[in-house]
């Protein structure tokens, strides 16, 4: 009763109100889950490429030329062996995308309304009952363990999403979700709210620490041509 009048007190948006309940009378889906019945469930990964890239001078990051390979192509080569299926998402160029030869989602949700829509249209094409890995286009050195730090952090806290947290900073778009969330993702972009971060408040959301890591992420052009540099050694 305590928790009903402090919601009623700090006047939370009607859509809160209504998870807040949703959450109170049930108990999260992963804690019910045995182990093994957790660790057989399918991972998928969307991949987000639909971004506007401001700071790139509208440039398409993904097709960005990396020594005669495109960005995108060294993030799926570090995510695709720790997953079960693999999405583009994207809002232009889509044939030269799909040329890459994984599906190529669009969003479902109005034109370059945000990376919540790119997951969005991931969730919708997903198994009911899997986990789906959300990364971005412009990290092109992710952890070869990324999916199991994610997954074994989710299922220990019995979390709806699990994010990378480096330096006190959360990432939620580097991070691993429940397809129950599906739903609840659909909800609050259907209430005209578009914020990663506040979505993520009304989850029940966990983080894995990686202070040691530098997660290189492309957002320049001096930030890429590093990158050629450190690829061209490797």
């Amino acid at each position: 009763m305590q928790d009903f009048f402090l919601v009623i007190r700090y006047n939370l948006h009607p859509y809160d109100f209504y998870d807040f309940f949703k959450n109170l009378m049930t108990s999260s889906f992963l804690n019910k889950q045995d182990s093994t019945a957790f660790s057989s469930l399918p991972v998928y990964a969307v991949v987000l490429a639909g971004g506007k890239a401001r700071r790139m001078h509208g440039k398409d990051k993904g097709l960005l030329h990396v020594n005669g390979r495109k960005l995108i192509d060294y993030t799926i080569e570090n995510i695709s062996p720790q997953v079960d299926h693999v999405f583009i998402s994207a809002n232009r160029h889509i044939p030269q995308y799909q040329t890459l030869g994984y599906p190529v989602l669009l969003d479902s949700f109005g034109d370059y309304a945000g990376p919540l829509a790119g997951i969005l249209s991931a969730l919708e094409n997903i198994h009911e009952d899997a986990l789906l890995l959300v990364v971005p286009c412009d990290m092109p050195a992710l952890p070869v363990d990324l999916v199991a730090l994610l997954k074994q952090q989710l299922y220990a806290e019995g979390a709806d999403i699990c994010c990378i947290r480096q330096q006190h900073r959360i990432q939620p778009l580097l991070s691993i979700m429940h397809s129950r969330v599906h739903e609840h993702l659909k909800s609050y972009l259907q209430s005209g709210r578009y914020k990663v971060q506040e979505w993520l408040q009304a989850l029940h959301f966990s983080t894995v620490p990686l202070e040691n890591m530098h997660l290189l992420n492309i957002n320049s052009a001096d930030e890429l041509s590093k990158f050629k540099i450190q690829a061209n050694h490797e």
